[in-house]
Protein backbone atom coordinates (compact mmCIF):
# COMPACT_ATOMS: atom_id res chain seq x y z
CA UNK A 1 0.00 0.00 0.00
CA UNK A 2 1.26 3.23 -0.89
CA UNK A 3 2.15 6.16 1.60
CA UNK A 4 -1.28 8.31 -0.04
CA UNK A 5 -3.28 4.68 0.90
CA UNK A 6 -2.18 4.51 3.86
CA UNK A 7 -2.43 8.23 5.02
CA UNK A 8 -6.37 7.49 4.00
CA UNK A 9 -6.21 4.42 6.02
CA UNK A 10 -5.41 6.37 9.47
CA UNK A 11 -7.61 9.22 8.53
CA UNK A 12 -10.43 6.45 8.35
CA UNK A 13 -9.27 4.80 11.65
CA UNK A 14 -8.68 8.49 13.31
CA UNK A 15 -12.31 9.18 12.15
CA UNK A 16 -14.00 6.37 14.02
CA UNK A 17 -11.79 7.41 17.22
CA UNK A 18 -12.74 10.97 17.25
CA UNK A 19 -16.03 10.04 18.97
CA UNK A 20 -14.95 8.81 22.24
CA UNK A 21 -11.64 11.03 22.40
CA UNK A 22 -13.68 14.13 21.68
CA UNK A 23 -16.02 13.57 24.86
CA UNK A 24 -12.95 14.61 26.60
CA UNK A 25 -12.55 17.58 24.60
CA UNK A 26 -8.93 15.95 23.39
CA UNK A 27 -5.55 16.70 25.16
CA UNK A 28 -4.14 19.81 23.34
CA UNK A 29 -0.67 21.06 24.08
CA UNK A 30 -1.29 23.66 26.78
CA UNK A 31 -3.97 21.40 28.46
CA UNK A 32 -3.86 22.22 32.60
CA UNK A 33 -4.37 18.37 32.06
CA UNK A 34 -1.04 17.69 31.71
CA UNK A 35 -0.13 15.97 35.12
CA UNK A 36 3.12 16.34 37.28
CA UNK A 37 5.82 13.80 36.71
CA UNK A 38 4.76 12.46 40.13
CA UNK A 39 1.53 10.95 38.93
CA UNK A 40 3.57 9.00 36.39
CA UNK A 41 3.40 5.25 36.71
CA UNK A 42 6.42 3.69 38.82
CA UNK A 43 7.94 0.62 38.37
CA UNK A 44 8.55 -2.19 40.23
CA UNK A 45 11.63 -4.69 39.75
CA UNK A 46 8.90 -7.33 39.86
CA UNK A 47 8.10 -6.26 36.43
CA UNK A 48 11.40 -5.40 35.24
CA UNK A 49 11.54 -7.82 32.42
CA UNK A 50 14.21 -9.91 32.01
CA UNK A 51 15.21 -12.36 29.67
CA UNK A 52 18.12 -13.77 27.45
CA UNK A 53 19.20 -16.65 24.89
CA UNK A 54 21.08 -19.74 24.69
CA UNK A 55 23.69 -20.38 22.12
CA UNK A 56 21.00 -23.11 20.42
CA UNK A 57 18.20 -20.95 20.20
CA UNK A 58 20.42 -18.11 18.19
CA UNK A 59 22.16 -20.41 15.88
CA UNK A 60 21.75 -20.41 12.91
CA UNK A 61 20.66 -16.73 12.37
CA UNK A 62 22.17 -14.16 11.26
CA UNK A 63 23.36 -13.29 14.95
CA UNK A 64 24.90 -16.69 15.36
CA UNK A 65 27.43 -15.72 17.24
CA UNK A 66 26.37 -13.07 18.80
CA UNK A 67 25.57 -15.04 22.11
CA UNK A 68 29.41 -15.10 22.91
CA UNK A 69 29.05 -11.34 23.43
CA UNK A 70 25.94 -11.85 25.94
CA UNK A 71 28.00 -14.53 27.63
CA UNK A 72 30.86 -12.41 28.52
CA UNK A 73 28.88 -9.32 29.80
CA UNK A 74 30.00 -8.42 33.44
CA UNK A 75 26.67 -7.00 34.38
CA UNK A 76 23.35 -7.90 34.99
CA UNK A 77 20.01 -6.52 33.72
CA UNK A 78 18.82 -5.56 37.15
CA UNK A 79 22.73 -3.84 37.95
CA UNK A 80 22.50 -2.12 34.37
CA UNK A 81 19.14 -0.62 35.40
CA UNK A 82 20.59 0.39 38.79
CA UNK A 83 23.55 2.06 36.89
CA UNK A 84 21.05 4.09 35.27
CA UNK A 85 19.13 4.78 38.19
CA UNK A 86 22.46 5.73 40.08
CA UNK A 87 23.46 8.07 36.90
CA UNK A 88 20.07 10.23 36.94
CA UNK A 89 19.88 10.93 40.52
CA UNK A 90 23.66 11.87 39.50
CA UNK A 91 22.18 14.36 37.05
CA UNK A 92 18.87 15.68 39.28
CA UNK A 93 21.19 16.78 41.91
CA UNK A 94 24.06 17.97 39.42
CA UNK A 95 26.87 16.01 41.20
CA UNK A 96 28.28 14.89 37.63
CA UNK A 97 30.87 12.32 37.28
CA UNK A 98 30.90 11.30 34.03
CA UNK A 99 30.81 7.50 35.22
CA UNK A 100 32.46 5.02 33.23
CA UNK A 101 32.05 1.40 32.88
CA UNK A 102 33.35 0.53 29.64
CA UNK A 103 36.75 -0.98 29.10
CA UNK A 104 36.67 0.31 25.65
CA UNK A 105 35.54 3.88 26.30
CA UNK A 106 39.39 5.22 27.00
CA UNK A 107 40.31 3.89 23.56
CA UNK A 108 37.34 4.06 21.48
CA UNK A 109 39.24 3.22 17.91
CA UNK A 110 39.72 -0.29 19.41
CA UNK A 111 35.74 -0.83 19.67
CA UNK A 112 32.62 -0.08 21.61
CA UNK A 113 31.42 -2.13 25.02
CA UNK A 114 28.36 -0.34 25.98
CA UNK A 115 25.89 -1.88 29.05
CA UNK A 116 23.15 -0.10 27.68
CA UNK A 117 20.71 1.16 24.62
CA UNK A 118 18.43 3.91 25.01
CA UNK A 119 15.73 4.43 22.44
CA UNK A 120 14.54 7.80 23.04
CA UNK A 121 13.29 10.95 21.37
CA UNK A 122 15.49 13.09 19.05
CA UNK A 123 14.43 15.85 21.01
CA UNK A 124 17.30 18.29 21.45
CA UNK A 125 16.21 18.80 24.80
CA UNK A 126 16.89 14.60 25.85
CA UNK A 127 20.23 13.94 26.05
CA UNK A 128 21.00 10.64 27.25
CA UNK A 129 24.51 10.41 28.39
CA UNK A 130 23.54 13.88 30.35
CA UNK A 131 20.07 12.41 32.26
CA UNK A 132 21.97 9.15 33.04
CA UNK A 133 25.34 11.32 33.44
CA UNK A 134 27.62 8.69 31.30
CA UNK A 135 30.57 9.32 29.52
CA UNK A 136 30.50 8.52 26.11
CA UNK A 137 30.82 4.99 24.95
CA UNK A 138 28.42 3.20 27.85
CA UNK A 139 25.15 3.92 25.88
CA UNK A 140 24.43 2.62 22.48
CA UNK A 141 21.52 5.41 21.40
CA UNK A 142 18.86 5.59 19.31
CA UNK A 143 16.66 8.19 18.56
CA UNK A 144 13.72 9.53 16.85
CA UNK A 145 10.89 11.78 16.66
CA UNK A 146 8.50 9.75 19.58
CA UNK A 147 10.81 7.18 20.47
CA UNK A 148 9.20 4.77 18.12
CA UNK A 149 10.43 1.25 17.18
CA UNK A 150 10.35 1.68 13.20
CA UNK A 151 12.65 -0.93 11.38
CA UNK A 152 16.26 0.68 11.26
CA UNK A 153 15.61 1.13 14.58
CA UNK A 154 14.85 -2.20 15.67
CA UNK A 155 17.91 -3.88 13.98
CA UNK A 156 20.26 -1.40 15.52
CA UNK A 157 18.70 -2.47 18.83
CA UNK A 158 19.04 -5.56 17.96
CA UNK A 159 22.74 -4.98 17.16
CA UNK A 160 23.47 -3.79 20.91
CA UNK A 161 21.64 -6.58 22.16
CA UNK A 162 22.91 -9.68 20.34
CA UNK A 163 26.51 -8.18 19.05
CA UNK A 164 27.40 -5.48 21.66
CA UNK A 165 26.01 -6.98 24.18
CA UNK A 166 24.03 -4.71 26.14
CA UNK A 167 22.74 -5.94 29.32
CA UNK A 168 19.20 -3.52 29.22
CA UNK A 169 17.09 -1.67 26.65
CA UNK A 170 15.89 1.16 27.89
CA UNK A 171 13.27 3.26 25.96
CA UNK A 172 12.75 6.87 27.20
CA UNK A 173 9.89 9.27 26.81
CA UNK A 174 9.46 12.59 27.70
CA UNK A 175 7.49 15.55 28.86
CA UNK A 176 6.20 17.50 26.09
CA UNK A 177 6.40 15.63 23.49
CA UNK A 178 5.79 17.65 20.36
CA UNK A 179 5.49 14.07 18.38
CA UNK A 180 2.91 12.73 21.09
CA UNK A 181 1.39 15.93 21.16
CA UNK A 182 0.63 15.61 16.90
CA UNK A 183 -0.90 12.26 17.40
CA UNK A 184 -3.39 12.86 19.91
CA UNK A 185 -4.21 15.96 17.36
CA UNK A 186 -4.63 14.35 14.91
CA UNK A 187 -6.57 11.37 16.42
CA UNK A 188 -9.10 14.15 17.82
CA UNK A 189 -9.22 16.16 14.36
CA UNK A 190 -8.76 13.59 11.81
CA UNK A 191 -6.28 15.39 9.96
CA UNK A 192 -2.80 13.89 9.53
CA UNK A 193 0.74 15.58 9.68
CA UNK A 194 1.55 15.54 6.55
CA UNK A 195 4.05 12.65 4.10
CA UNK A 196 7.00 11.68 5.94
CA UNK A 197 5.83 12.81 9.12
CA UNK A 198 2.66 10.62 8.68
CA UNK A 199 5.18 7.71 9.96
CA UNK A 200 5.57 8.32 13.20
CA UNK A 201 1.44 8.96 14.70
CA UNK A 202 1.04 5.68 12.16
CA UNK A 203 3.38 4.31 14.98
CA UNK A 204 2.65 6.17 17.70
CA UNK A 205 -1.83 6.11 17.65
CA UNK A 206 -1.88 2.33 18.96
CA UNK A 207 -0.78 3.64 22.33
CA UNK A 208 -2.57 6.77 22.68
CA UNK A 209 -6.14 4.85 20.97
CA UNK A 210 -5.80 2.00 23.70
CA UNK A 211 -6.08 4.88 26.50
CA UNK A 212 -9.82 5.97 27.63
CA UNK A 213 -11.25 9.02 27.35
CA UNK A 214 -10.32 12.18 29.27
CA UNK A 215 -6.59 10.97 29.67
CA UNK A 216 -3.94 13.46 29.93
CA UNK A 217 -1.05 13.79 27.65
CA UNK A 218 1.50 12.62 30.19
CA UNK A 219 -0.31 9.77 30.04
CA UNK A 220 -0.68 9.51 26.47
CA UNK A 221 3.65 9.88 26.59
CA UNK A 222 3.94 7.26 29.51
CA UNK A 223 1.98 4.92 27.25
CA UNK A 224 3.76 5.38 24.37
CA UNK A 225 7.28 4.59 25.83
CA UNK A 226 5.65 1.01 27.43
CA UNK A 227 3.39 0.30 23.80
CA UNK A 228 7.01 0.84 22.27
CA UNK A 229 9.08 -1.54 25.08
CA UNK A 230 6.62 -3.84 24.34
CA UNK A 231 7.16 -3.92 20.39
CA UNK A 232 10.28 -5.00 20.35
CA UNK A 233 9.62 -8.24 22.42
CA UNK A 234 7.03 -9.07 20.45
CA UNK A 235 8.79 -7.98 17.11
CA UNK A 236 12.09 -9.27 17.27
CA UNK A 237 12.90 -12.78 17.53
CA UNK A 238 16.53 -11.76 18.19
CA UNK A 239 15.61 -10.21 21.32
CA UNK A 240 12.85 -11.93 22.46
CA UNK A 241 15.28 -14.96 22.62
CA UNK A 242 17.62 -12.92 24.46
CA UNK A 243 14.89 -12.18 27.12
CA UNK A 244 14.36 -15.47 27.85
CA UNK A 245 16.83 -16.18 30.95
CA UNK A 246 18.24 -13.07 31.87
CA UNK A 247 20.89 -11.80 29.84
CA UNK A 248 19.01 -9.35 28.47
CA UNK A 249 15.68 -6.89 30.39
CA UNK A 250 13.72 -4.31 28.34
CA UNK A 251 12.60 -1.37 30.55
CA UNK A 252 11.15 1.96 29.69
CA UNK A 253 10.59 5.33 31.42
CA UNK A 254 9.86 9.17 31.08
CA UNK A 255 12.34 11.88 31.36
CA UNK A 256 10.75 15.17 33.10
CA UNK A 257 12.10 18.26 31.46
CA UNK A 258 11.48 20.46 33.95
CA UNK A 259 13.04 17.88 37.09
CA UNK A 260 15.42 15.64 34.66
CA UNK A 261 14.23 12.95 36.63
CA UNK A 262 13.59 9.99 34.86
CA UNK A 263 10.26 8.56 36.09
CA UNK A 264 10.29 4.10 35.01
CA UNK A 265 7.33 2.83 34.51
CA UNK A 266 5.64 -0.49 34.50
CA UNK A 267 6.26 -1.79 30.87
Amino acid sequence: MGLAGKSALRARKIQTHRASLAVSGGVPSNSPDRQSEGSLMSLSRRNFMIAAASTAALAGSSVAGATSANAAASVTPAEALRRLERGNTRSVNGNFKSKNYSPLASTPAKGQKPFAAILTCGDSRTDPDFMFDMAPGNLFVVRNAGNVLESVGLGSLEFAAAVLGVSVIAVIGHTECGAVIATEGSLKTGEMPGPHLDSFVDLISPAVEALPAGHSTNDAIAANASYQARQIQSRSSTIANLTATGDVGIVSGVYGLASGRVTWLQT
